[in-house]
């Protein structure tokens, strides 16, 4: 009985063993079989490969999370640095400081985003942003739309406190409405972070919902 091996449940190891064996004048047909499964074994391994370095490319979620917290420290410094200057009292607890850290750090990500593609923590982290369809650099108009939704909710949060205060001299009090304001708001940008995180870790290329609204992408580099 003529036995043919099936050569696709060959390893490429043992596909080069077959090769070695087998004459190729004596047995020219087995031996292009084996050639063709050496030769697709081989393209085969090759866009595995491939396809594991397209993957750790997109794999950015723990990046991004270390270059937020690096940029967080660095503009923690910077508050504290300019509440020094111009002699006000630096504190956490402090919402309208903080609120505006908030703003400052949108508009920072903006600039460094639009200009070089990566904030001072990406840089660390050796992540950047591009652009999605063509995975080039993207400018500050692709930045601020990136970043729009985060830049609207820190300045309203300001304008939030702001009403707050002026309400609490004005009255004494604060009114019922500016109280639901202040809770639904909190409850939205709890929702608006939650929902970052979730799109996030559910899609192939770790895009964030603003990833989306900007059409971009953050890759290794």
């Amino acid at each position: 009985m003529n036995f043919t091996p099936n050569y696709k449940t060959y390893t490429l190891k043992e596909l080069l063993v077959a090769k070695h064996n087998v004459c190729n004048e004596k047995y020219p047909k087995r031996s292009a079989e084996i050639d063709l499964a050496i030769y697709n074994k081989e393209n085969g391994i090759v866009e595995e490969v491939e396809e594991n370095v397209e993957i750790n490319k997109y794999s950015t979620f723990w990046p991004r999370l270390w270059a937020v917290i690096i940029d967080g420290i660095l503009f923690g410094l910077i508050l504290y640095a300019e509440c020094l200057v111009f002699g006000v009292q630096y504190s956490t607890q402090d919402s309208f400081l903080q609120a505006l850290n908030g703003v400052q750090f949108a508009i920072y990500v903006i600039l460094m985003h639009g200009y070089f593609g990566q904030t001072l923590g990406k840089m660390f982290m050796n992540i950047k942003v591009l652009n999605h369809d063509t995975e080039t650099v993207i400018n500050v108009k692709q930045a601020l739309r990136r970043e729009s939704v985060n830049l609207t909710l820190n300045f309203t949060w300001v304008l939030i406190i702001l009403v707050t205060a002026v309400s609490l001299n004005m009255t004494g009090t604060i009114s019922g409405s500016l109280t639901y304001t202040v809770v639904a708001f909190s409850v939205l940008t709890m929702v608006w972070g939650l929902s970052e995180f979730v799109t996030m870790l559910f899609n192939d290329k770790r895009r964030a919902i603003h990833d989306y609204i900007g059409k971009t992408v953050v890759v290794r580099t």
